[in-house]
């Protein structure tokens, strides 16, 4: 009897248990559920990350194999032991390939060679071939599409008519002058001071050690992003590198509104009286301007990444840069000597 009795007293969930057992689901759906998206983005942001450090590691490979030599920005490729057989000019990307584990590709662009009209240049087939190590995920116009680029490298000063493109490739050490004399050894050796990879018939050269003893590897810019880089096989500075555009006038090289430089003593001095970098009206160098820009018109650091962009330094250690970060510290990043020719000290604690 008191068997029955107990499982008659028995009661079943009631229907405001129920209500309260929903209601706090729902909440806790609530609580959690803006974390995913934020998840997600933050799985991209590391993604892209890793990829760039594999770019970065590939670049400081080479170097390693070459004397201390990074990639050009552009070269010919190589085809064979005869001198005869110039190959097609090609940018840092595709040099970098066997470094990156792509040898393969890198071996069947150097077979299917295409001769057109005198000039070679790389098969149809390569060009659509798909380096994901290129590619950053929140880069919607590139991650696993045929051919694409997400990351560039730091070509320093640019020539304010080659900065939103240079198809022939003319953005090379003596294009910029500060003395007045055009290709002279000493403005070779300021606008090397600019940038760290350089087309290859440079004096200078692409070199870490030169990075190294001059404002440091640790804090001079290598890889950046850019939503408006081109292909991994494109030639034009401006769509496989970054940097910042300055003016010729009348042999002297500008910054600003147009004044020239405090001082030859100082060419690389931006914080000089009346000096407008922070100010000037265009800034389309400025991290994250225009981010619908047409593919390889704005060879800046840009990303879909909240706030700023990842970067590689030339020491290979990566962080991110913020789209506010102060412009004359920017460009102190940017330079790997500038401290020589009149440059302010950079402090880690300025970025």
């Amino acid at each position: 009897m008191n068997r029955l009795r107990n499982k008659s007293n028995r009661r079943g969930i009631t229907r405001v248990e129920v209500i309260v057992a929903l209601v706090a689901c729902l909440l806790l759906a609530m609580l959690f559920a803006p974390s995913v998206p934020y998840q997600r983005r933050r799985a991209s942001g590391l993604y892209c990350l890793n990829n760039m450090r594999q770019v970065s590691l590939a670049l400081q490979n080479f170097a390693s194999g070459n004397g201390g030599q990074l990639p050009a920005l552009t070269s010919s490729l190589k085809m064979g032991s005869s001198p005869e057989q110039v190959g097609p000019t090609i940018g840092w990307p595709i040099a970098l390939l066997p470094a990156l584990d792509n040898g393969a590709l890198f071996k069947q662009i150097r077979q299917n060679v295409v001769v057109e009209s005198g000039r070679t240049r790389i098969g149809d087939a390569e060009r659509v071939v798909v380096v994901q190590t290129y590619t950053c995920p929140q880069d919607l116009n590139s991650h696993k599409k045929p051919g694409k680029l997400s990351y560039v490298v730091n070509i320093g000063f640019i020539s304010q008519g080659l900065y939103h493109g240079d198809p022939d490739g003319k953005h090379v050490l003596g294009l910029l002058a500060w003395s007045g004399t055009p290709g002279d050894a000493n403005a070779k050796a300021i606008q090397a001071a600019t940038g760290v990879m350089w087309n290859s018939d440079s004096i200078v050269g692409s070199s870490l050690d030169y990075v190294s003893a001059g404002d440091g590897a640790t804090s001079t810019l290598l890889v950046t992003e850019n939503l408006q880089a081109g292909d991994w096989h494109d030639t034009d500075s401006a769509r496989i590198g970054f940097g910042f555009p300055v003016t010729n006038i009348d042999g002297l090289v500008p910054l600003g509104k147009g004044e020239v430089f405090e001082s030859v003593e100082k060419p690389l001095n931006t914080q000089f009286e009346g000096g407008t970098l922070a100010t000037n009206k265009s800034q389309n160098w400025r991290i994250n301007h225009d981010l619908k820009a047409k593919v390889g018109t704005l060879p800046r650091p840009s990303s879909n990444h909240p706030g700023g962009v990842n970067v590689m330094m030339c020491d290979g250690s990566g962080r991110s840069l913020s789209d506010k970060i102060d412009p004359h510290v920017y460009l102190k990043l940017l330079t790997p000597n500038g401290a020589t020719y009149g440059e302010g000290e950079l402090r880690q604690s300025d970025y």
